[in-house]
C-alpha cells in the first residue's frame, strides 16, 4: 500500500504551493493556479494571501525526488 503525502512542488512559480496540491490530485498545474488567482482576487486578496504563507509554511518541501510532472 503506498501512501501519497502532500509535499510543495519543486515545479514552482513562488513557493510551490499550487503545484504540490494540483499534483497531490492529479489536476493541472495552470487551472488549479488560475483558480487560486481568481478566488484570491474576488476575496479582496488578502484571505487568499493569507492561506498561501500558512501553506508555504506548513507543507514541506519535496525532497524525495519523486515530483510528478503532468
Amino acid at each position: 500500500m503506498t501512501s501519497r503525502r502532500l509535499y510543495r512542488s519543486k515545479d514552482q512559480m513562488v513557493a510551490g504551493v499550487c503545484a504540490g496540491i494540483a499534483e497531490y490530485f492529479g489536476w493541472d498545474k495552470g487551472v488549479v493556479r488560475l483558480v487560486y488567482l481568481i478566488l484570491s482576487v474576488f476575496s479582496v486578496a488578502f484571505p487568499g494571501i493569507l492561506v498561501y504563507i500558512v501553506l508555504w509554511i506548513v507543507m514541506p518541501e519535496d525532497k524525495t525526488g519523486n515530483t510528478i510532472y503532468l
